[in-house]
């Protein structure tokens, strides 16, 4: 019996600090970036708010990506996503974020289909809103001063394939937690059985 409550409290260690992961790397925020806001639907459905996430990356001038900001969808109103993409730090050697004209490369991860999207041009949508900048496609970095954008509407589809072949729980939602840890005790107590009966 005490090995079972042993299993049952790593099991939940395991997924407690596996729900608090994020799917995209860590940013370096600095003293200048400006806001992009927008509703995001994936699959003409909502996003799982709270889980799925949205982040922005520039050329790193080697050949690859920089990460210049990253945010949770929902975490301010259900459905949509407010980020900030932080510029570069001209007082440093390395770069940190983005360049003024650095084209911005949104992707969005998907929680319930386990999918990271690249988002291109015809996946956006304008519209206007009281007090913020209308964003201009193709997507740029252009200010050297906080500044709002919106709103920079998201909608795309998955790959069918994606959607049959990687559905996962999103582990880090309360529901998948309870469903991960539920499945993950069962199996436990069989195997268990199994062991003491066999």
């Amino acid at each position: 019996m005490k090995r079972t409550i042993l299993i049952i409290f790593i099991l939940l260690k395991i997924s407690v600090t596996y729900a608090g992961s994020s799917h995209f790397p860590d940013i370096s925020p600095t003293r200048t970036w400006v806001d992009y806001a927008g509703k995001i639907t994936i699959n003409s459905h909502d996003p799982v708010n709270g889980t799925d996430e949205i982040a922005v990356f520039v050329n790193d001038n080697n050949g690859g990506e920089l990460i210049a900001g990253k945010t949770v969808i929902g975490n301010s109103v259900d459905n949509y996503y407010l980020i900030s993409v932080y510029g570069n730090d001209n007082r440093t050697p390395t770069k940190e974020g983005a360049n003024a004209g650095d084209t911005l490369i949104f992707k969005v991860w998907s929680s319930q289909y386990n999918v990271e999207q690249t988002i291109s041009q015809n996946q956006f949508s304008i519209e206007s809103g009281a007090g913020l900048t209308e964003p201009v496609l193709p997507i740029v970095y252009q200010a050297d001063r906080p500044e709002q954008y919106g709103y920079l509407h998201i909608s795309f589809q998955t790959d069918p394939q994606d959607v049959f072949s990687k559905y996962s729980i999103p582990t880090n939602t309360e529901s998948g937690i309870v469903c991960f840890m539920s499945i993950l005790i069962f199996i436990s107590i069989m195997a268990m059985r199994n062991r003491n009966y066999g």
